[in-house]
C-alpha cells in the first residue's frame, strides 16, 4: 500500500510541475523524460558492471544507483540542449487558454506516468525485501495498473524495434527481468548485511 501511495504522489508531483511552463515546454519535457528513462533503462547495467570493479561491497545498491544516475545525467543533458535550441522561439508559442490548460494536464499525466513506470521498475533493482515489491501472481503495483511491467514492455520493444533498437543487444532478451531481481532480493534477504565484506 505504501508503494502505491508513493507512486501516486510521484504522479501528482510531476503533473503539478507541468503547470510551471507552457504546453510546448511541457511537451518537450515529456519527450526528454521518455528518452532519458528509456536510455537509462537500456544502459544502466553497463554502468553497474563498471562500478562493481571499484565498489564491490556495495554491489546490491549499484543497480538502482546506476539506473537513477543514468536517468539524471541524460535528462540534464537533454533539457539543457533542448532549452538552448528552443529558448527564443518555441517557448513563446501559446495556444488559446482552454487548449493550454487541457494540453498541460494531458501532457503532465503522460510525463507523470513515464516517471511512475520508471520508478516502479527501479524498485525491483533496489535491495528491498521481497514482500515490499509486489510480484505476480499475488500482486501488482499502483492498484493493479502494473507500471513496472508496462515499462518493461516499452523498453524491450523499443530496444529491439525502435529507431535506436539493436536486436543483437536488446534489453532483457530472456524476458526474465522481474524474476531475476526477485531471486536477487531473496539472496539479499539471506545475507547478514547488504554491504558485502571486502574480498
Amino acid at each position: 500500500m505504501i508503494i502505491n501511495l508513493a507512486l501516486l504522489v510521484v504522479l501528482l508531483v510531476v503533473v503539478a510541475a507541468s503547470f510551471r511552463g507552457s504546453l510546448v515546454q511541457a511537451m518537450m519535457m515529456y519527450f526528454n523524460v521518455l528518452l532519458a528513462a528509456s536510455f537509462a533503462t537500456a544502459w544502466y547495467e553497463t554502468l553497474t558492471a563498471y562500478l562493481e570493479r571499484y565498489l564491490a561491497p556495495y554491489t546490491y545498491f549499484l543497480d538502482v544507483i546506476s539506473l537513477w544516475i543514468c536517468f539524471a545525467v541524460i535528462l540534464i543533458v537533454l533539457v539543457t540542449v533542448t532549452s538552448q535550441l528552443f529558448k527564443t522561439r518555441v517557448n513563446k508559442v501559446l495556444f488559446v487558454p482552454p487548449v493550454e490548460l487541457a494540453g498541460r494536464i494531458l501532457v503532465g499525466l503522460m510525463t507523470g506516468w513515464v516517471v511512475v513506470e520508471f520508478t516502479a521498475l527501479s524498485l525491483h533493482t533496489a535491495p528491498l525485501r521481497n514482500d515490499i515489491v509486489p510480484m505476480p501472481p499475488n500482486g501488482s503495483m499502483l492498484f493493479g495498473l502494473k507500471p513496472d511491467r508496462c515499462w518493461l514492455w516499452w523498453v524491450r520493444g523499443s530496444s529491439r524495434n525502435g529507431p535506436f533498437g539493436i536486436t543483437e543487444s536488446a534489453f532483457d532478451p530472456a524476458e526474465d527481468f522481474l524474476e531475476r531481481h526477485q531471486k536477487r532480493r531473496e539472496a539479499i534477504s539471506k545475507e547478514e548485511s547488504i554491504i558485502r565484506p571486502e574480498s
